[in-house]
């Protein structure tokens, strides 16, 4: 396969890949770890070399293995609603139009499409940091005596009463309609 036509490919790949929703989620949301873009980028490039190496014949079904495969051991995604089924279809639809020099999908994706780049994660790993442990609780001490020393705002004020006026949730057992007793997580301030 010539290289007009890998590139082809491989820039359909990617188009497919960045708009898909459950790609976009796991990535968005830190589902593959703080490695999570870098995982989607692997994702992208694997596929792309799979469907342009020779030596093989593509059918939908391997092609949607491979994806469900990834997805799952990558991003912890079980793709329960067919949509790993329909990515392989358009995957295979794409590789078979452009090995015969047909471009037109790869270009209709790309005016449909003019973004290529995956959300970022950065709110999430923020969040990520913060729960990890004692020393980043050391770590976030100093900042919050620097908070302290700020003059407070109204919404600083709204902000912690929201948090105060939250409910616990209730002590003791619980148990569901089934007899099974429900064990809940502690919560960041119980562990003291």
């Amino acid at each position: 396969m010539d290289s007009s036509k890998q590139q082809n490919i491989h820039d359909g790949v990617v188009l497919l890949f960045t708009n898909w929703w459950a790609l976009r989620t796991a990535v968005e949301q830190g589902w593959g770890g703080h490695e999570s873009e870098d995982k989607a980028q692997w994702f992208m490039d694997t596929i792309a070399d799979y469907l342009t190496t020779d030596g093989h014949k593509l059918e939908v079904d391997d092609i949607a293995a491979v994806v469900e495969d990834i997805m799952n051991e990558e991003f912890k995604v079980l793709l329960e609603d067919n949509s790993g089924y329909e990515i392989a279809k358009s995957l295979f639809s794409l590789c078979k139009e452009c090995a015969s020099g047909d471009f037109t999908r790869v270009e209709n994706l790309r005016r449909q499409f003019p973004n290529t780049r995956l959300p970022s994660q950065t709110a999430v790993e923020s969040d990520d940091e913060n729960d990890v442990g004692e020393d980043a609780d050391a770590e976030v001490k100093p900042e919050g005596s620097e908070i302290k020393n700020e003059p407070r705002t109204d919404d600083a004020m709204d902000v912690d009463q929201t948090a105060a006026a939250e409910p616990e949730a209730p002590r003791g057992p619980v148990v569901d309609e089934d007899g099974f007793t429900l064990v809940a997580k502690k919560g960041k301030g119980r562990r003291r």
